[in-house]
């Protein structure tokens, strides 16, 4: 992924509504520490989300709130920015080898728009699972079909681009070909240990209000390693197969050549406690 955390914190609008409208729904089912609770926040990115959005939730005598990237850059820039006496940040590969120090650690767990990067599902989930307190719950988002993903592959077998993305579905959602994923996430995080397990899928849109706010959404959380010189051909090319889609419509207010690029995807909603 690109770890451009300032370009991140300028362009992630649509993760930012989701992650609020999600708390916003699910606040009251989280089963809140009122006193002393920790929290973490797994792939908080520039940390933004985790201290300006998921913090409004959290109780105010809360002792810690964590949040954790596998970029180190990211982490960087959110202590630069957000940590204080009460939050901090660290990296962490959610997939990888968890720290005892961290295990069984957390009263609340969240992650929103990471976990669709994550293709080693199980070993993430049970990661989750171990950071848990006992009796302490989760609420995590993540992409499931989305039409980006659409787009790498087809640019994947594209001779110009084949070579720079001949890995894209590392970087494609688990779930974006999966029929019903809700139900397959359930029995997992089931398996797991996870209790009072709530998993839905949810049909979402966004509207970018130009092509060049596209660019830089996609700019943002780009993992391909595009050389720089090379970039702006492969935006256009981007942009051509999203018009090829017909994810671009045209506005009819009156203001020449403005357009909006449509999208619409699946949000995957898991809730579960230890």
């Amino acid at each position: 992924m690109n770890d451009d955390a300032e370009l991140y914190r300028k362009s992630n609008t649509l993760q930012k509504r989701d992650a609020l409208e999600c708390l916003e729904e699910y606040a009251k089912k989280i089963k809140w520490k009122y006193f002393r609770a920790r929290v973490i926040d797994i792939g908080c990115g520039d940390g933004s989300v985790t201290a300006n959005i998921l913090r409004r939730y959290i109780p105010n005598n809360f002792y810690k709130l964590v949040g954790c990237d596998i970029s180190q850059k990211m982490v960087q820039y959110a202590n630069k920015h957000h940590g204080n006496s009460q939050t901090y940040f660290t990296v962490l590969d959610i997939e990888g080898g968890m720290p005892s120090e961290l295990r069984a650690s957390f009263d609340h767990a969240f992650s929103f728009y990471t976990l669709h990067w994550i293709k080693r599902q199980e070993c993430a989930f049970r990661n989750i699972y171990d950071l848990l307190r006992e009796g302490g719950d989760c609420l995590l988002i993540f992409l499931g079909h989305m039409p980006v993903f659409d787009v790498y592959r087809i640019l994947a077998r594209s001779s110009r681009w084949k070579a720079w993305l001949r890995d894209v579905d590392r970087f494609i959602s688990p779930y974006h070909d999966t029929q019903e994923p809700e139900k397959k996430i359930k029995v997992m995080m089931e398996n797991i240990g996870f209790r009072n397990v709530e998993v839905r899928r949810k049909e979402r849109s966004f509207v970018y209000d130009s092509v060049e706010a596209v660019k830089k959404a996609v700019t943002a959380v780009n993992p391909f390693k595009i050389p720089s010189d090379m970039y702006d051909d492969f935006m256009e090319d981007y942009v051509s197969v999203v018009r090829d889609m017909r994810l671009i419509d045209q506005v009819n207010n009156n203001i020449d050549g403005l357009v909006s690029v449509r999208t619409n995807y699946s949000l995957l909603i898991a809730y579960g406690r230890k």
